[in-house]
């Protein structure tokens, strides 16, 4: 039955005396409903009370649409003109009665402000469609530096945190200092375990990757993965979640030990991250692996790279060939960052991401996005 008609009858059949639970059976509507279209009945009972009624506000905020409004755009435009100036709308409900406009609600300053798009915070980049070309690497161990923490009555140390991604297997070094002498011997120990990978991902920490002065001889830590066969890459500057599986465990090593235990010193501090090391890889069990813990998964893996032991960590070590790998994001300035050193890219890699690989052998730079080779700079190298 059609609304009007079922209206316009329930209004009769009450009219002709029928029973409120009757038209409420034969007509199947509610109580409700009946009084609401009796009291429309009732208020215009000549008119077109049957029909629908527009539920557009019967007062309106179109008062805020014309002068005012402009008002309001033309003080916080020349709020923004202004160095270091609040543009928000307590600031503009001031600057309107500084000039003796009708007072405008700080709610309608606002709700202006939004409805003219001129409310919230700046749009940020949009990433979350962009290629990350770092997710496709296999046999990768990550690392990172978390400190400096404190040790009452002793003082400053860093722990250096490493993991096997595949197998989440970890390795965790007390370090007094970020030198690379100390984070290599911790990388040593750690591949002499479970063998070196084929590749080490990592932030851009200082001792990782050399010295600002000279960005082409490379450190220690680089020319020893080079040497074991490891090509090191370098995640994005200011995006440490690129390390998602050691930035974890950092979370959970800082929940579950650091924040648990009492440290004496250095030594005290080594035993105990040992200890806590052991009990990680034996006993934590992963879903990703199945509930089975690191210690397992680390087992039954098919094979494990031998490690170089011929190589003394505390001598000069040389510049092999092999590869480094940087991964960047390029911003509107279209300026690509290698360790400090600047290189200008093609407008088309704009808000992208580009995969660097430094070629030690061809003294080359290769600027790299989806797998196509964009730009080839000279690089030569320093050092070798």
């Amino acid at each position: 039955m059609d609304n009007l008609i079922k209206r316009k009858k329930a209004i009769e059949k009450h009219l002709e005396g029928v029973s409120l639970f009757d038209i409420m059976a034969e007509l199947k509507v509610s109580e409700r409903w009946f009084y609401k279209w009796l009291k429309r009945y009732r208020g215009d009972p000549n008119g077109l009370w049957y029909e629908e009624q527009s539920k557009r506000p019967k007062t309106s905020s179109s008062k805020y649409r014309d002068v005012q409004v402009e008002q309001v755009k033309a003080v916080r435009a020349e709020l923004l003109s202004v160095k270091y100036a609040q543009v928000g709308a307590v600031n503009i409900q001031y600057k309107l009665q500084e000039r003796g406009y009708e007072l405008i609600p700080v709610w309608a300053i606002n709700r202006i402000l939004k409805r003219e798009n001129l409310i919230g915070k700046p749009l940020k980049e949009k990433r979350q469609n962009i290629a990350y070309p770092g997710d496709k690497y296999l046999n990768v161990h990550q690392m990172d530096i978390v400190g400096p923490r404190y040790i009452k009555d002793y003082g400053r140390i860093y722990f250096l945190n490493l993991m096997d991604v595949e197998c989440r297997y970890a390795c965790i070094t007390p370090l007094d200092s970020k030198q690379a002498e100390g984070v290599l011997e911790a990388i040593q120990r750690f591949w002499k375990q479970v063998g070196p990978p084929d590749f080490l991902q990592m932030d851009n920490e200082l001792c990782f990757r050399g010295c600002n002065r000279y960005p082409r001889s490379y450190g220690k830590i680089i020319r020893y993965t080079l040497l074991q066969g490891v090509t090191p890459i370098f995640i994005p500057c200011a995006e440490p979640w690129r390390n998602g599986v050691i930035e974890k465990f950092n979370d959970t090593f800082d929940k579950r030990f650091f924040r648990q235990e009492k440290f004496i010193d250095l030594e005290d501090t080594e035993n105990k991250s040992v200890a806590f090391e052991d009990f990680h890889n034996q006993n934590h069990r992963y879903s990703m692996l199945s509930q089975r813990t690191p210690q397992k998964a680390m087992a039954e893996k098919p094979f494990l790279l031998a490690l170089k032991d011929n190589i003394d960590i505390k001598e000069s070590l040389p510049l092999s060939n092999g590869r480094i790998i940087i991964i960047r994001f390029i911003r509107s300035d279209l300026t690509l960052d290698i360790f400090g050193e600047k290189f200008k890219v093609p407008a088309h890699l704009q808000y992208s991401y580009v995969e660097c690989i430094i070629e030690i052998e061809n003294d080359q730079l290769l600027i790299i996005r989806d797998g196509k080779i964009e730009k080839i700079i000279a690089y030569p190298i320093t050092g070798k």
